[in-house]
């Protein structure tokens, strides 16, 4: 559970940086692009709801590798020029054991995050209760009137199926009620107030708002606001959406009429402003600013190029819709992953000491025998192994990583015929647990779990470059018949310094394990890990 909680905090946080770019670019193109339609600007704005809601179920967001490079990373395995990866010599496995599911301030925020989705869930039924209140309490239509002026909008805005038609004398504006079967609930005491224009300008605000399915598309944003009520951006989001669908509206209203503005800016003014229903709308503004705004619009007559709007939306779509994730680099090829053939590892910090830089060259020929290889077209690298033990039995517990072309093994006995096939291009982690197979494909757990042994393989490649100095050492004393002073000191040295490097990697080895587990295992338990084979 823990992990599921974490999982969604870091997309609720990306996400809502996201949304917060994506609301500027809007707000500039709405603020500065002249005469840019209502009807555009309530789909922009649609979009940039969309976009939180994707954010938040999207598994696999695209990557942008725009934060620097780090050293320390996954990507610094490389291939020799013979096609093998020198890796650090085998680990020994230590036995994994659940770390305790301690609270952290990330768990208290998605806490917290759960208690106002909750509260806005249960403002939300309220309102639902007082809406239906409201339909139980109202009476049929029975004015001839009334309904000859609905068939004659109906006709006029396209529409087929006529809503329900109510009066209530608990709302003062026409209200449209209900996505799954909408009610047209109107006011008894502002009927009385309205002549024929008014009342045909008020049926044709609510049947456009009918033919948009402006009722089910205001679904999204108003599940948006619930999720990320704690976005500021995301509220002046929902807010401008329901200011332009209003405008988007009022235009359609008016089309073509010079003398009906003037007429329908009355009926505004007229109907005031009224608190919004729930699941509904209202031909009255929730605000005086949304008020003062639509009064504005009324005043633009302008037009603007339907190529141009199409062309802006569709710019948005592409490239602000689909979420995304800003990563790392490339990583930079430092001394602690570089092939050993030829390249200076010398001068490297080893436990904060400085190796001594007038130690030979390491050759090809005093390469260690690779524990990784070259399968396909991943960089391979197996970190731990059986090997004191014996080979692993072909069913033990093991995982696969497969994910930006790296292949992480836990030990050689994977057979990659098997998991391979799994790979849908987007990256997986294959688990075997117990006898049964499981595939992990989120990728905010993929990137997590990638960086797990980090610290692992830099020290493997700092202990194997020591190795390599030691070798060279040996060989230049036998070379010359005896041991130099100088080569007994530097050996000393370099064994004492290879000492610590192993306690620092069975520590960061014995780390990794735990954490790793602990992944896998909330993974399965939470349904984040996938059954092979269903």
């Amino acid at each position: 559970m823990s992990l599921t909680l974490e999982l969604l905090g870091a997309r609720l946080l990306a996400t809502s940086a996201q949304t917060g770019l994506l609301v500027l670019v809007v707000w500039l193109l709405c603020r500065y692009t002249r005469r840019l339609p209502p009807s555009t600007q309530c789909a922009l704005w649609w979009l940039v709801a969309l976009q939180s809601v994707i954010g938040l179920i999207w598994a696999s967001p695209l990557q942008l590798p725009l934060l620097p490079a780090t050293d320390a990373a996954m990507t610094a395995v490389v291939p020799l020029a013979s096609g093998t990866i020198t890796t650090a010599p085998t680990t020994i496995a230590v036995p994994l054991q659940p770390k305790k599911n301690d609270w952290s301030w990330e768990m208290v925020l998605m806490a917290i995050w759960l208690v106002g989705v909750a509260v806005g869930g249960i403002r939300t039924l309220v309102a639902l209760r007082c809406s239906r209140d409201q339909l139980r309490a109202a009476q049929p239509c029975c004015d001839e009137k009334i309904n000859d002026e609905l068939a004659l909008v109906m006709a006029e805005c396209g529409v087929r199926r006529a809503p329900r038609v109510v009066l209530s004398n608990r709302i003062d504006s026409p209200q449209l009620i209900g996505p799954w079967r909408p009610v047209l609930m109107l006011p008894i005491h502002a009927l009385q107030r309205m002549d024929r224009n008014q009342l045909q300008m008020a049926l044709t605000h609510e049947l456009v708002h009918l033919r948009r399915h402006d009722l089910w598309l205001g679904l999204v944003p108003a599940l948006a606001k619930h999720l990320f009520f704690f976005n500021p951006a995301m509220h002046l989001a929902v807010r401008e959406y329901g200011i332009s669908r209003e405008a988007a509206v009022d235009a359609e209203v008016v089309a073509g009429d010079r003398h009906c503005r003037q007429r329908y800016g009355r009926l505004l003014l007229q109907l005031g402003v009224a608190s919004r229903p729930c699941t509904g709308l209202a031909s009255a503004s929730p605000t005086f600013l949304s008020l003062k705004r639509r009064l504005l619009m009324l005043q633009d007559t302008s037009s603007f190029s339907r190529f141009g709007a199409g062309l802006i939306l569709t710019a948005v779509a592409l490239m602000g819709v689909l979420p995304m994730r800003l990563v790392a680099k490339p990583a930079l090829l430092s001394a602690a992953a570089t092939s050993i053939t030829g390249d200076d590892y010398t001068g490297m910090p080893i436990d904060g000491k400085v190796q001594d830089k007038s130690l030979p060259e390491a050759t090809s020929s005093a390469q260690k025998t690779p524990v990784g290889y070259k399968s396909h077209e991943y960089e391979s690298i197996t970190l731990l192994t059986d090997e004191l033990d014996g080979e692993s039995p072909s069913n033990a517990d093991g995982h696969a990583l497969i994910y930006k072309d790296k292949l992480l093994l836990s030990d050689s006995s994977i057979d990659l015929s098997s998991v391979e096939p799994l790979d849908d291009g987007k990256g997986l982690l294959w688990v075997r647990r117990d006898g049964r197979e499981y595939v992990i494909r989120d990728g905010t757990l993929l990137d997590r779990f990638q960086t797990l042994y980090v610290d692992e393989i830099r020290l493997g490649y700092a202990q194997a470059r020591l190795e390599e100095q030691e070798h060279l050492l040996d060989k230049q004393s036998n070379e010359n018949g005896q041991r130099s002073g100088g080569n007994a000191a530097q050996q000393i040295e370099l064994g004492e310094q290879q000492a610590e490097l192993g306690r620092q990697q069975a520590a960061a080895s014995a780390k990794a394990n735990r954490e790793a587990e602990q992944m896998i295992r909330q993974a399965i338990n939470s349904g984040i890990a996938r059954p092979v084979g269903g």
